[in-house]
C-alpha cells in the first residue's frame, strides 16, 4: 500500500523516491510552513500550519511528526533552495565580482523562505542538513576564489565575509518599506568594497 507522501507502507521513505505528486504535497507543506511562521513568528502550532497548506494535521504529523523534524526539513529546504541559485550563477559563467552581486540579489529575492539558523532558526543535528550546509558553503568559497582569481575581487574577501552580508540582507526587517530596493542599496556598497582596487 503506498501512503499519502508516495511510500510503500512498512518501509521508510527514504528507499525509494518520492512520487511527482508527494514532492509537491510537501513542498506545498514546507511552503505554508513557511508563510506560517513569518506571519506567527516561532509560536505557530503545526495545526495553524497544516491550516495553512490545506490538509490535515494527520497528514502533516505523518510526515513530520514533531517540530523538530520540520524545521530540520525546513532548513534542508533553505539550504537547497540557496544551492540551485549558486548553481546557476556558475552556469552564468560571469566575472567574480558580478557573480557576488548576482548571489546577494538572488539571496534577498528568496530571503523569506530561508529558514536557517543565521536567521534564528535553531541549530539542527541532522545529517542532511549538515551535509548541505557543507555543500553551500564549498560553493560559496569557489565562487570567491574564482572572482579573486580573474582579479575582480579582493584577495582578502573571504566566503564567511559574504555568507555574512547575506545573512544580514535576506530577511526584511520588522516595518521596512521596498526591502528589496533599500538593500540594492547596501549591495552596491557591499560589491564596492569587495572590487579589487585598480
Amino acid at each position: 500500500m503506498v501512503d499519502g507522501d508516495g511510500a510503500v507502507a512498512g518501509r521508510s521513505p527514504r528507499h525509494r523516491p518520492l512520487r511527482r505528486d508527494a514532492v509537491a504535497n510537501r513542498e506545498r507543506l514546507l511552503a505554508a510552513a513557511v508563510t506560517t511562521l513569518l506571519r506567527r513568528g516561532s509560536a505557530a502550532t503545526l495545526s495553524q500550519i497544516a491550516e495553512e497548506a490545506g490538509v490535515g494535521i494527520g497528514t502533516l504529523y505523518r510526515r513530520y511528526p514533531t517540530r523538530d523534524a520540520l524545521m530540520e526539513a525546513l532548513q534542508a529546504r533553505a539550504f537547497g533552495l540557496v544551492i540551485e541559485r549558486v548553481k546557476e550563477i556558475e552556469a552564468a559563467e560571469l566575472p567574480g565580482i558580478d557573480a557576488l552581486r548576482m548571489f546577494l540579489q538572488r539571496t534577498v529575492d528568496h530571503g523569506s523562505q530561508l529558514v536557517m539558523p543565521a536567521h534564528g532558526a535553531p541549530a539542527s543535528v541532522s545529517a542532511e542538513v549538515h551535509r548541505l550546509r557543507g555543500e553551500l558553503h564549498g560553493r560559496i568559497a569557489a565562487m570567491v576564489e574564482r572572482g579573486v582569481r580573474d582579479g575582480s575581487v579582493r584577495p582578502d574577501l573571504t566566503a564567511r565575509d559574504l555568507i555574512t552580508f547575506g545573512s544580514l540582507i535576506a530577511i526584511p526587517q520588522p516595518g521596512a518599506a521596498d526591502w528589496a530596493a533599500l538593500m540594492g542599496r547596501q549591495i552596491d556598497l557591499f560589491v564596492d568594497a569587495a572590487r579589487a582596487s585598480t
